[in-house]
């Protein structure tokens, strides 16, 4: 993956935005996303009352002068947030025309572009029945080469266990921040996806779900006599494909959207819904524009 496959005038349009958190996460440094704290900062942010601990420094007399009551000023700091891409690279991601692993991973490029453009800690994991390969997260313009020279490195194989990966993601990471979640969510276990989303809200990370799916998988157009091989066990299953089948393929298909849209919905995760087919700028310009976390600077 090399950063000439996106245009400048692509780029350009990725350094307008940055990534907004709804939390406070105090990491090392200062970083591009404000909060309203305590400090020392000389951007006067608001007051509140006294309370037993506080610096006596913060204290404003001239309120206290007049009010016969004390009052701390409140600065706004700047926070620096991580940025945690978090990569399905399962068999099933091999899928498609374009296959949805490369869809994948310029999505996740794009998106960490725009986290490193945003003085955040951008970094990748990639994931299939457990963890995989990680770029830790770090800030600065030399991540972005890093970023992509991991990404181009990145294939696919084996079975999806969303449970196992995500849980041991957020159990093993000490500074929780943005989860982005890049999956088709095939996983044999029906509630595999949402024990693995669960599990990194529970450790205080703020969740993007992008699911990830192929036109053909959404709206097959193939009928007939076939034998259909499932890409991750290898289990074989002579069919005969017709309209009724693919009608009830269809509602099944529908039933798998809502009960995701649902759950994120209740949980208060960030659902989108990419096919293929739709070019992965809009997705990024349009769609994730329009959610919590993506906005213009």
């Amino acid at each position: 993956m090399d950063r000439e496959l996106f245009d400048r005038e692509f780029l350009r349009k990725l350094e307008s935005l940055s990534f907004i958190s709804r939390r406070i996460y105090r990491g090392d440094t200062r970083g591009a996303h404000a909060s309203v704290r305590r400090g020392t900062s000389l951007d006067f942010a608001d007051y509140r009352t006294y309370q037993p601990g506080d610096d006596f420094r913060s204290i404003d007399w001239s309120i206290f002068g007049r009010l016969d009551r004390l009052f701390v000023r409140l600065y706004a700091e700047e926070e620096d947030l991580t940025v945690h891409v978090l990569l399905d690279s399962s068999a099933s991601m091999s899928y498609g025309s374009p296959p949805k692993i490369d869809y994948a991973r310029r999505l996740a490029a794009a998106l960490g572009y725009v986290g490193i453009g945003s003085l955040d800690r951008v970094g990748v994991t990639t994931f299939a029945a457990g963890l995989r390969g990680a770029l830790a997260p770090r800030r600065g313009k030399a991540q972005f080469f890093h970023l992509l020279e991991y990404l181009s490195r990145v294939g696919t194989g084996g079975g999806t266990d969303i449970a196992r990966s995500l849980r041991d993601y957020a159990l093993r990471s000490r500074n929780p921040g943005l989860a982005i979640v890049i999956s088709d969510l095939l996983d044999e276990s029906r509630e595999g996806y949402r024990t693995g989303l669960r599990a990194l809200l529970f450790h205080n990370f703020e969740v993007v779900l992008v699911h990830v799916l192929d036109r053909e998988e959404i709206e097959p157009r193939t009928q007939g006599a076939l034998r259909l091989t499932d890409m991750e066990t290898g289990r074989a299953l002579p069919i005969t494909i017709d309209r009724p089948l693919l009608s009830s393929y269809r509602k099944r298909v529908e039933g798998f959207f809502g009960e995701a849209e649902d759950f994120c919905l209740k949980a208060g995760i960030e659902y989108l819904r990419a096919a293929t087919l739709v070019p992965f700028e809009d997705v990024v310009l349009r769609y994730l524009r329009q959610g919590a976390h993506l906005h213009s600077r």
